[in-house]
């Protein structure tokens, strides 16, 4: 994953550098000054997972705008396996995980423009970055545990547990995850700073259109470390890379 994310931030660079030298008919129609704009996107990150959000900018010069964020993302542990469950309709799970993180950052950053779309269908090169707030979230696991009859072997009964690696030692016991909702209610909160920075290349028909990808990296600090797996160190620090695809527009 992040070999490939490495490879599209170099693409995004290079076609951006290209957009100097390309050839483009001329917009005949007036151009105008716009104040703001509004972008969704999806994202694939290095925590083998995804994201989705929202970025909503103002001007502050003709190339430089300023903007507030909003990204929900999906975190895992690198070391995170997914597994089958031992049962007729067998529920895929990850041994060793102690609970499901998710992100969700707020942050104020600039885009600020290196080559501009003065040409109708150019492709322009952006650098953008953020700084912010992270809140985590960890929803505890439960697993469905088989515990056998004492007095009929190779029956038995299901028991919706919270995963607990000292107790729950037999993988042939494991029959998958339970439902996400369950321990929904045991959700823990820890808050941390987040920071971004990377490359949009940006393009549209029209100047009030946008089409962009962007790549770039992440880095994520809490006060205190985050248990995702078991037997693993729980780090305060996460370090990424990103890829996105966005869309909106510009008012």
């Amino acid at each position: 994953m992040r070999k490939f994310i490495h490879k599209i931030l170099g693409s995004l660079i290079l076609m951006g550098i290209g957009n100097l030298f390309a050839q483009n008919a001329p917009i005949t129609e007036p151009q105008l000054m716009y104040t703001q704009s509004n972008l969704m996107g999806v994202n694939l990150n290095s925590f083998k997972s995804w994201g989705i959000n929202y970025r909503y900018g103002w001007h502050k010069t003709g190339k430089q705008q300023s903007h507030l964020e909003i990204d929900f993302n999906r975190i895992k542990h690198p070391k995170e396996v997914r597994r089958q469950g031992y049962s007729e309709s067998q529920s895929q799970y990850s041994f060793g995980r102690l609970n499901a993180l998710f992100f969700l950052r707020t942050s104020l950053g600039q885009t600020i423009s290196i080559t501009e779309r003065p040409y109708k269908n150019a492709v322009g090169l952006n650098f953008v970055y953020s700084m912010g707030a992270n809140v985590a979230f960890l929803k505890p696991v439960y697993i469905d545990y088989f515990y056998p009859y004492d007095n009929t072997p190779g029956q038995g009964y299901l028991v919706k547990e919270r995963y607990d690696p000292e107790k729950h030692t037999d993988i042939y016991r494991i029959f998958g995850n339970s439902s996400f909702t369950k321990g929904l209610g045991e959700t823990q909160l820890k808050l941390g700073a987040f920071g971004r920075a990377g490359f949009q290349v940006e393009w549209g028909q029209y100047s009030d259109e946008i089409r962009c990808l962007e790549a770039g990296v992440t880095l994520d600090l809490f006060s205190q470390g985050i248990p995702i797996l078991a037997h693993q160190n729980n780090d305060q620090l996460f370090y990424g890379f990103y890829v996105s695809y966005n869309w909106g527009n510009r008012k």
